[in-house]
């Protein structure tokens, strides 16, 4: 009598659910669904553009990573470019590709996703929503600079060159600054790069590198001289993720509530027959 109620309930909720997600997947696709009740107003990283941003609009070809990795390739293997020459290629390469603005996963793309950032305490942010995936970031011209930096490290797999993510949290008024870099290792030396809010500085000296993580502020505001900060305290620019994804697990988040915006109803329906079937 259990098994039977049991069965019979998950037939109910399967159909229902199966129902409503199939609904629910058609009506975000629509265009007249207004998307302005869940759109975030601020970003989880700095935001002030590069004074002199760089784009390059022939690049708009490499809209997906295995393009952009066959293009990078191609290139170093035709001009025999070695470790440090394909550093700075990939550093112009990025700085060029995009322009220094968050792409953000559609409505459409992702509605489940965008329902729980709704009930969560980061819904006027896009911490959730920024996307992680390179292929969907590849597909926009722009990118700030955890995705660029995601990209660019990607590359650097590619090519067999070792990288770790440099992340700041400066505290500075009115705002902290907030931004990811990357550092690639040539040469038992570790170079400091960011193809985001394109600093002026040699990629080839490591000591910029060393000096970042020491807190050299004064290294930090010719860097960075429309976000001068007076002093930067300890831990405030920190390495992770050593030749890991510093995005893994956000980018299996999304992968999850994208599967459930688009084929969760279908699963729900195989449930729902084989539940009938077993009643």
């Amino acid at each position: 009598m259990v098994n039977f109620f049991l069965i019979s309930l998950i037939k109910k909720l399967s159909l229902g659910f199966s129902i409503i997600f199939f609904i629910f997947s058609i009506f975000f696709q629509l265009k007249f669904v207004n998307h302005d009740w869940i759109k975030p107003s601020t970003l989880q990283y700095y935001q002030s553009t590069p004074k002199k941003e760089i784009f390059n609009k022939n690049l708009e070809f490499l809209n997906s990573m295995n393009e952009l990795e066959k293009y990078f390739i191609g290139t170093i293997n035709k001009k025999k470019l070695n470790d440090i020459e394909s550093v700075i290629f990939a550093d112009q390469l990025l700085r060029e590709r995009f322009f220094h603005q968050d792409t953000i996963i559609a409505l459409q793309d992702n509605w489940f996703l965008y329902i729980l950032n709704f009930f969560s305490s980061n819904r006027n942010n896009s911490i959730y929503l920024s996307s992680l995936s390179p292929d969907y970031i590849l597909k926009s011209n722009s990118a700030i600079c955890n995705q660029q930096a995601i990209i660019f490290q990607s590359l650097m797999k590619a090519i067999g060159i070792e990288y770790q993510s440099v992340l700041f949290n400066i505290p500075r008024h009115p705002v902290s600054f907030g931004h990811f870099a990357s550092a690639v290792n040539v040469n038992n030396q570790w170079l400091y790069i960011d193809t985001n809010l394109e600093p002026d500085y040699e990629i080839r000296d490591p000591t910029i590198f060393e000096r970042l993580l020491n807190g050299d502020r004064d290294l930090f505001n010719n860097l960075y001289p429309t976000h001068t900060v007076k002093n930067i305290p300890d831990g405030s620019i920190r390495i992770l993720y050593k030749n890991k994804n510093p995005a893994f697990w956000g980018r299996l988040f999304q992968d999850i509530c994208y599967f459930i915006s688009n084929y969760a109803w279908i699963l729900l329906l195989l449930i729902y027959f084989a539940s009938r079937k077993l009643e």
